[in-house]
């Protein structure tokens, strides 16, 4: 038995933590740069297909595009805006599957699927931070007025999207970051941190913000999550926050009309304060219930 497939067999014996599960017994060096290179040819992809599909569709309903190849429709931009970074699920998926050929379950958790239940306990709590969040928000006199309600046509589109392609955004997200690439990084390191830190800082690149106070905020939430999902064995806990900020962002900004997706201007320590704290509270809180629950955190030895 070589040596790598000893350490693999050392580690399967009590259990796989979830960041070393994608150093199976098929790992080689390589496999992680061919997985990066498929990952990139996927995302291409499957974003020059959504772009066809939404900009036929488009065409369909007389939906014309902007000086900048954007829709002339605002909730049109707003649904594209959420499908394009949704394709990032499945180009995830296959890679774990085709380049590092593991079931495509163990991104999810270390009991190989999606542990749907203990996503709803946690999103309830996700949910019931960023309640708070809007409350304090409504008693600062931010977030609402009256004068701008666009209607219940244009809320309740805006509110279709946040039910059906916020949560695939904000999974596609998580997948990629807080689960594939911290599982890839630490399949040649085999500690999560290195993984974790880079993940992160591609997370804070990837949304654009030029305020340094969102950039920490960002930040925070990303490593807060890296080091949640290693602790609960899955990505759970970490959907359900994004799921959790992104929907009520859509929802509450969809009374005012429809929602801009651009991330420019700048904010104030009131503005980001609140969502760091229960960044940090979230994590604390959701760590201890995992602990209470019994969640697995390393996969069982027959399983691995």
């Amino acid at each position: 038995m070589s040596l790598q497939r000893e350490s693999v067999a050392a580690v399967d014996a009590q259990g796989t933590p979830y960041h070393l599960l994608a150093r199976t017994a098929a790992h080689r060096w390589w496999r992680p740069l061919v997985g990066i290179l498929l990952l990139a040819a996927l995302a291409v992809v499957f974003l020059v297909v959504i772009a066809a599909v939404g900009m036929g569709l488009a065409v369909l309903v007389g939906i014309g595009l902007d000086a900048e190849l954007g829709f002339s429709a605002p909730l049109w931009e707003f649904a594209f805006g959420f499908a394009t970074i949704a394709v990032f699920l499945p180009a995830v998926l296959l890679t774990a599957r085709w380049a590092q050929r593991r079931p495509v379950g163990t991104v999810s958790s270390v009991e190989g699927r999606l542990r749907w239940r203990w996503l709803l306990h946690c999103g309830g709590w996700a949910v019931l931070g960023f309640v708070l969040i809007a409350a304090i928000d409504l008693a600062r006199g931010q977030g609402w007025d009256a004068a701008s309600w666009p209607g219940w046509p244009t809320f309740l589109v805006v509110l279709a999207i946040a039910v059906t392609l916020v949560p695939l955004q904000a999974a596609a997200e998580e997948y990629l970051c807080r689960g594939w690439l911290v599982q890839t990084f630490a399949s040649w390191t085999r500690t999560p941190w290195p993984g974790a830190v880079a993940s992160s800082a591609l997370f804070v690149v990837l949304h654009d913000y030029t305020e340094p106070l969102v950039i920490a905020d960002l930040f925070v939430f990303a490593m807060a999550m890296c080091w949640l999902t290693i602790r609960t064995g899955g990505l759970e806990a970490a959907i359900a926050l994004h799921v959790a900020n992104n929907a009520t962002f859509a929802v509450i900004a969809g009374t005012q009309g429809v929602p801009s997706l651009d991330q420019s201007g700048s904010y104030s320590l009131w503005d980001v304060l609140p969502t760091t704290v229960l960044t940090v509270a979230y994590t604390w809180w959701i760590d201890r219930r995992a602990r209470r629950l019994g969640i697995a955190a390393l996969s069982s030895p027959a399983a691995a």
